[in-house]
């Protein structure tokens, strides 16, 4: 598995956008809860990151996997293979998440491409702890006023942040 491009200078940035936002919003500047997911998309051969093939979703391409808070910003981003499945590719995603320092991360949520092996890397590694979330158990996807995030990486988890929230 290829190592995420490193950018600190844009993960700096992109950390100092989400606390002032979430300054702004009146929430604590570091996030205590981050939902993961991941969208294959198709592409050109051109580009760093290099293609494959996403049996799942028959997509040939690439797949973009992202953190986000509860507020939807994007914490983390990491660009790899399509035909690299959720669960081993998550774990360079969420190494990720640790380096950027936010203080208050305990818990992450997911999807069920996210499986129990990873919980207990994640817990051992990184302190976190990673919940499989089955969205069937929500009662179908309700839009609210803080649905986003992760669900507008579009055919993946549709999480409303709202219910989940209020639940975790």
């Amino acid at each position: 598995m290829m190592a995420p491009l490193r950018r600190p200078g844009w993960e700096r940035l992109n950390k100092s956008l989400v606390e002032r936002r979430r300054k702004d919003a009146n929430r604590e500047k570091s996030p205590s809860l981050g939902v993961i997911d991941s969208q294959s998309v198709k592409c050109s051969e051109w580009g760093v990151v290099p293609k494959g093939f996403d049996g799942n979703k028959k997509v040939n391409g690439r797949k973009r996997h992202i953190v986000v808070d509860t507020l939807g910003l994007v914490l983390v981003v990491v660009v790899h293979a399509a035909n690299q499945h959720d669960s081993p590719a998550a774990r360079l995603v969420l190494t990720a998440l640790a380096r950027q320092g936010y203080d208050r991360m305990s818990k992450i949520l997911a999807d069920s491409a996210y499986g129990k092996e990873l919980a207990r890397w994640v817990k051992t590694s990184l302190g976190y702890i990673l919940e499989v979330v089955k969205v069937s158990e929500l009662g179908g996807f309700q839009p609210g006023r803080r649905c986003g995030g992760a669900h507008a990486l579009e055919g993946g988890t549709n999480f409303c942040l709202d219910e989940l929230v209020s639940a975790a």
